[in-house]
């Protein structure tokens, strides 16, 4: 009987893996694709979060930009802000990774480790008892553990007696593309909210990735457009802060919702990630909270005997560990979606005002940019 099990090998799952890998437990990853993702995405991660892939052994040596600061305005009103990593005494906000970079540095950690993962492995069945947790999978084989941890995007989670989901639909669609301007970026993320939603520029090698909030049949509009018109659209919609727009890379759209787990425990299982909580990108909150479950789940599991893994009060602690953190990054993301897209919640010079008073007083900047950064923390 293995000690976990773990379904999901995407960055949250093999954390859990990396983290716990030293502590003698007997751990499995199974992942239902039939090999690594080959994902083209970049992700947004924070200075906390790669702190905990540096205790995991597991951070890129490669693939990595540094933000070192973060430019905040609204579209059609007065106000901004500019948090810069000086100011936390720290060389970066976070940085912008490539997926590929991540996913093959947590798979290496791991092979060193003598943690396997098992590939075209996709769950058919998850069976829960007070002793052990016993998952089948459509290849045939089975997996018994003590603990039972879904990483997998919420693929499976309603298998389980009692786990259902609330989504809240924002109705918009997420463009992004890889740009270029006429200008060095100097490690300067871009936040600019606009009526139709946020609008984000990322630092990436000597390029940002762009991430557009548009209703669907905008962004439709945006997708089918040359790149010379897109652009045009582009430099209309964002300004001219980050320089002349002079390219731009194949671009794609997905759906934005909020999607909340109504418990992220059960018998012998533990919920992390995007299978407990999916969120806006706005402010890059997503990834970094599905690591601070990685990094609270594994401390439960290094730090208790293993007779007690999966035992109800373990994962009772664990549950309330992550009560804070993840009730006020929803609330959080949410609120500036709604806020600052939304003149009836917060009108333009109130989102002018609070930008005016995060620029004028370092105190409540620096708490914005913790906030950011290590989330809400412990109880």
């Amino acid at each position: 009987m293995l000690d976990v099990a773990i379904i999901g090998a995407g960055p949250v799952g093999a954390t859990v893996a990396a983290l716990a890998s030293d502590s003698g437990l007997d751990i499995g990853v199974f992942e239902a694709r039939g090999g690594p993702s080959n994902d083209k995405r970049t992700l947004a991660l924070s200075h906390a979060s790669r702190e905990i892939l540096e205790g995991a052994n597991a951070w890129p040596a490669q693939g990595v930009t540094p933000i070192e600061s973060i430019h905040i305005s609204q579209q059609g009103g007065p106000g901004r802000t500019l948090l810069e990593a000086s100011e936390q005494r720290i060389p970066a906000l976070g940085y912008t990774v490539a997926y590929a970079a991540l996913e093959s540095t947590l798979e290496a950690r791991l092979v060193r480790s003598g943690v396997t993962t098992r590939f075209g492995e996709a769950c058919t069945q998850i069976d829960l008892a007070d002793d052990a947790a016993t998952v089948r999978f459509e290849s045939g084989r089975e997996a018994r553990a003590r603990l039972l941890v879904l990483a997998d995007g919420g693929a499976n989670s309603t298998r389980i007696p009692g786990i259902a989901y609330t989504t809240k639909d924002y109705d918009q669609l997420a463009l992004t593309a890889p740009v270029s301007t006429d200008r060095a970026h100097g490690a300067r993320a871009y936040e600019r909210f606009t009526p139709q939603g946020p609008a984000a520029l990322l630092p990436v090698g000597d390029r940002f990735a762009l991430v557009w909030t548009a209703s669907p049949a905008e962004a439709k509009r945006l997708l089918a457009l040359d790149d010379a018109a897109f652009l045009v659209e582009l430099q209309a919609h964002f300004g001219d802060r980050a320089g002349r727009f002079t390219e731009v890379g194949p671009r794609a759209a997905f759906p934005l919702k909020l999607r909340t787990v109504n418990t992220n425990i059960a018998l012998r299982t533990a919920i992390v990630g995007n299978a407990a909580q999916a969120l806006h990108p706005v402010a890059g909150q997503g990834l970094n909270l599905g690591l601070r479950d990685a990094q609270s789940l594994a401390t439960a599991l290094c730090t208790r005997g293993r007779a007690a893994i999966g035992e109800a009060a373990m994962l009772a602690d664990y549950r309330e560990s992550r009560r804070r953190d993840t009730l006020r990054g929803v609330a959080f993301t949410d609120f500036l979606v709604s806020a600052f897209a939304d003149a009836r919640r917060l009108p333009t010079w109130g989102r002018g005002l609070a930008l005016t008073v995060l620029d004028l007083f370092p105190p409540a900047r620096r708490l914005l940019a913790q906030r950011m950064i290590h989330g809400a923390g412990s109880p």
